[in-house]
């Protein structure tokens, strides 16, 4: 069955030159998705030079020039064309049959221009659809100067339309002229190629959707399964948060009965502390008179001449009197020692009493110190988890703009990666007996959710005795 002959052409000035070698050349960075890297060096050329495209045209026309055309920045210098055999025309002949249509059409253009005009013919077999890039100088033959007007005008397209065709059946090839409506498309060699790519671009996009609705759907299950376990996560902390208040609470009304016994035994304290200077310096001065007056006694008995006869009358008053102020002394001295004493021991009670309570203060000033620090830290805690939600809603919110209207989840679909989602929550969190399934889809979703889980377990019991050999 014939094939309509596909042949684009379109005008470039000086400028375009160097683009569209790069395009042929496969120079730089290739943009185009199309293209085949590991099969470019199957590409050949039916114009054999060492020379640039770009130098090339620039000396043919600097020659055509000299030679009488007129030739501006603005004037159309080259034509590009592009040449393709229909895939399915090229996968029904051989390598040969492909080389010979592209050179068949490449001896057209040459007789048609002259050899030394056509400065490319460059055959792409790395991309989808097999064609040649051609490129020309407009030359007019009849007076050998650069003329696009003439010697590209609208009827000489039509007429290469018709004789291009009939040249290549005359040369064995089932080819026909293409139809009026594609003739009147009248596309680039742009706009061409990227039909045909878009063709294919189609067909990748369409599994590029079938990919991102499943990770869509599998994204929104890990979203609103993190947004339980955050959920939970807030829970814990709001409840240890509390907690903590609770503890903080207890301690501060420790600390103030604390404080308070403190300031009530310092008082109770100094009163017994004054109580006790005072008593001790009443005996202190009671013992200096006492000591004065057995001084006195003492140095009175000394100056008696014991060898001298005394008077026994005398003697028995004196004797009687020493005795009697000795025993009041002592008795009274005695009283006072005893109790010194007791305030002696009960001033070193206190000053140990006073030693424990403020090792005590100096403990619960440390534990307050703590409780400073883990309401602190609690702040923090608390500023972590309104950060994870800002990041959650942010996470939704890009979902959201992202997603296109075409490519929502339908309610059914919905309803079973909701079940897929409680499944995975509930086995996290460690809760599958609370887990409510509203329909019948959402039990469809979480059932084989569960069977995705019990796949992977086995898989992981498979792998574990080969690491431990």
């Amino acid at each position: 069955m014939a094939f309509d002959f596909a042949w684009n052409t379109q005008k470039n000035y000086i400028k375009d030159v160097k683009g569209k070698e790069r395009e042929q050349e496969r120079q730089g960075r290739i943009k185009n998705k199309m293209i085949d890297p590991t099969r470019t060096h199957l590409n050949y050329d039916f114009v054999e030079s060492e020379v640039s495209l770009y130098k090339r045209v620039k000396e043919r026309a600097d020659f055509l020039k000299s030679q009488g055309s007129r030739v501006q920045n603005n004037s159309v210098v080259m034509n590009s064309n592009i040449i393709t055999i229909p895939k399915q025309e090229a996968e029904k002949m051989s390598d040969e049959e492909q080389k010979r249509y592209f050179k068949s059409c490449y001896d057209y253009f040459c007789e048609r221009y002259g050899t030394e005009n056509v400065m490319s013919a460059k055959v792409h077999l790395d991309e989808t659809t097999p064609h040649m890039h051609l490129h020309f100088m407009p030359v007019n033959k009849e007076n050998g100067k650069l003329q696009a007007r003439i010697a590209i005008s609208p009827k000489v397209v039509r007429e290469i339309h018709r004789e291009l065709p009939k040249f290549l059946q005359e040369r064995g090839f089932d080819v026909v002229q293409a139809s009026g409506k594609k003739t009147h498309e009248k596309l680039s060699i742009h706009e061409y190629k990227a039909r045909e790519d878009m063709k294919k671009e189609i067909e990748v996009l369409g599994k590029q959707v079938e990919e991102l609705d499943f990770e869509w759907t599998i994204a929104r299950s890990k979203v609103r399964t993190a947004k339980m376990q955050t959920d939970q996560e807030l829970g814990k902390i709001e409840k240890a948060r509390q907690e903590a208040d609770r503890e903080i609470a207890t301690i501060r009304e420790e600390v103030s009965k604390f404080e308070y016994d403190i300031n009530r035994h310092r008082e109770r304290m100094i009163i017994d502390t004054d109580d006790l200077s005072k008593e001790l310096d009443s005996t202190k001065k009671d013992l200096d008179h006492y000591g004065k007056q057995l001084q006195e006694r003492i140095d009175s008995l000394k100056e008696l001449e014991f060898n001298q006869r005394i008077d026994l009358d005398l003697k028995p008053n004196l004797l009687t009197k020493k005795v009697t102020m000795a025993n009041e002394t002592f008795e009274e001295l005695k009283k006072r020692a005893e109790s010194a004493e007791k305030m002696q021991r009960a001033l070193r009670t206190s000053e140990k009493e006073n030693e424990s309570l403020k090792e005590s203060n100096r403990s619960k000033d440390k534990e307050l110190s703590e409780l400073r620090g883990l309401r602190v830290e609690n702040r923090n805690l608390q500023r972590e988890v309104e950060f994870f939600k800002k990041v959650i809603d942010r996470i939704k919110l890009i979902l959201s703009s992202l997603l296109k209207e075409e490519f929502q989840v339908p309610k059914q679909r919905m309803d079973q990666v909701v079940g897929f989602a409680k499944f995975e929550a509930s086995n996290v969190l460690g809760r599958k007996q609370d887990v409510e399934l509203e329909n019948d889809r959402e039990k469809l979703g979480y059932e084989q959710a569960k069977r995705v889980s019990e796949e992977q377990q086995k898989e992981l019991r498979k792998d574990s005795p080969d690491m431990e050999r």
